[in-house]
């Protein structure tokens, strides 16, 4: 049962707090919309952070404290609740405030998917027309057709990743303009190895210890494991869960197969189905820790059918299980990720790998026509440039498309003689990725 008292001094404290200080980060609000504003994404990727952004801009926007109501569905006080509690919680915060009544109530609920049939709850709020909603969420249920059909066109999603490079580096106090690129280049390389390995999740990228960003990227994993996932979908052989997802870690930027998977557990006597296997993996990407990426296929049916590649949502978790540093493979899942936040920003964008004879790490479409072919590889040389560049350029003749892109981390005196291919810097092209015109993806 919901202890009034504590929920009502947590809604007081609320209402008495300074508001952190947060970085501006690339991500593209609508908030002139009266639509229900969601905010998706795994935990700890800075979603609560954006919360409070969008509280302040509404503030220098002439919006109230006093309409603004902030709840944490983390917070343990909240831990019984229901959805026949959201009255109570409004009843409160209208006993402890003075609303203006000229504008309408800010509701910003984190963590929503926490409480069960949250949905039917917001819909009723929302359908009254006097609040604004802002709610946030670590589960992918959040995009799901079942949330659609339920709020029924009320909601506007927005999926939130940890810090891309150029935030990465702005945490970093650096100034990022096109001057930097040759001035300071010293400094960008030193940071983009360190955002290879550890990843761009805001706490990580403000610690400089090693060790120290080593155990929080482990209490994350741990987090993600027993709370998104486990207690999310009842597991109780929490160690057959970690070995699962412990694998599909090690399998990240490559082919991925759960009946591979299942036939390698079964060939070391681990009692497990194929059918539980495959799940593991789906909750995994239901919680936003790893994405499958899709082969490009002009048949639907093939490009459903074929194996898919591994990614993770930050760099950061290959070191759980590597004991050494695979920079190409961290290059290849930074670009996928960075190629996912401006999939958040380009209406009809997609991503593929292509795989005939030769593999093309990824295809971008905007609109169901093929715009971009992209290689990444960290280091171009005469001994593997013709393995590079002979894909793309089949591909480029084959489908018609303007330019290819070759990305890497270093620069060397190679020069190609097909103009339509280009070599660019892994901080270059992802400093700037926001800036690029929408023609080329």
């Amino acid at each position: 049962m919901l202890d009034k008292e504590s929920v009502t001094r947590a809604i007081a404290e609320f209402m008495e707090i300074k508001f952190p200080d947060t970085i501006n980060r690339e991500i593209y609000i609508d908030l002139s919309t009266n639509k229900i504003i969601v905010l998706a994404g795994v935990r700890r990727a800075g979603k609560t952070y954006e919360l409070f952004n969008i509280l302040k801009s509404l503030l220098n926007n002439g919006i109230p404290r006093e309409n603004m109501l902030y709840i944490n569905f983390e917070d343990e006080r909240f831990l019984d609740f229901k959805t026949t509690d959201f009255d109570f919680i409004i009843d409160t915060f209208y006993s402890l405030t003075k609303i203006d009544k000229k504008h309408k109530i800010y509701l910003f609920f984190d963590e929503i998917q926490n409480i069960e049939n949250w949905d039917r709850a917001i819909r009723r709020l929302y359908d009254t027309n006097n609040y604004r909603i802002f709610l946030t969420g670590s589960s992918s249920k959040l995009l799901s057709a079942e949330i659609s059909t339920a709020l029924a066109g009320r909601n506007l999603t927005y999926i939130i990743y940890p810090f891309s490079f150029k935030e990465f580096m702005l945490s970093k106090n650096f100034n990022v303009n096109k001057l930097s690129i040759y001035s300071e280049i010293q400094e960008i390389k030193k940071y983009s190895i360190e955002y290879l390995i550890y990843g761009g999740f805001p706490e990580i990228a403000f610690i400089d210890d090693e060790n120290t960003k080593m155990r929080i990227i482990s209490s994350y994993y741990d987090s993600i494991l027993f709370n998104d996932i486990s207690r999310r979908y009842n597991i109780s052989d929490v160690n057959m869960l970690r070995l699962v997802i412990g694998y599909a870690i090690n399998s990240y930027s490559s082919p991925f197969s759960v009946s591979k998977l299942y036939n390698y557990l079964k060939s070391a006597n681990i009692e497990i189905s194929k059918k539980t296997v495959n799940n593991y993996i789906n909750y995994a990407e239901n919680v936003f820790f790893l994405f499958m990426n899709m082969k490009f296929s002009a048949s639907y049916k093939k490009m459903h059918q074929s194996r898919k590649k591994a990614y993770l949502i930050d760099n950061g978790f290959t070191l759980l299980y590597k004991k050494s540093y695979d920079m190409s493979k961290l290059l290849e899942n930074a670009v996928y990720i960075e190629l996912l936040r401006l999939k958040e920003r380009l209406t009809g964008m997609d991503i593929f790998y292509f795989s005939e004879n030769s593999e093309i790490d990824f295809i971008i479409t905007r609109n169901n026509i093929t715009v971009q072919a992209i290689q990444v590889c960290y280091n171009l040389n005469a001994l593997n440039i013709d393995r590079e560049v002979r894909p793309l350029t089949k591909f480029i003749d084959k489908y018609n498309i303007k330019e290819g892109l070759i990305i890497i981390m270093e620069k060397d005196n190679i020069r190609l003689n097909d103009l339509r291919i280009k070599i660019i810097t892994f901080y270059e092209w992802a400093l700037f990725l926001n800036e690029a015109k929408n023609d080329k993806y």
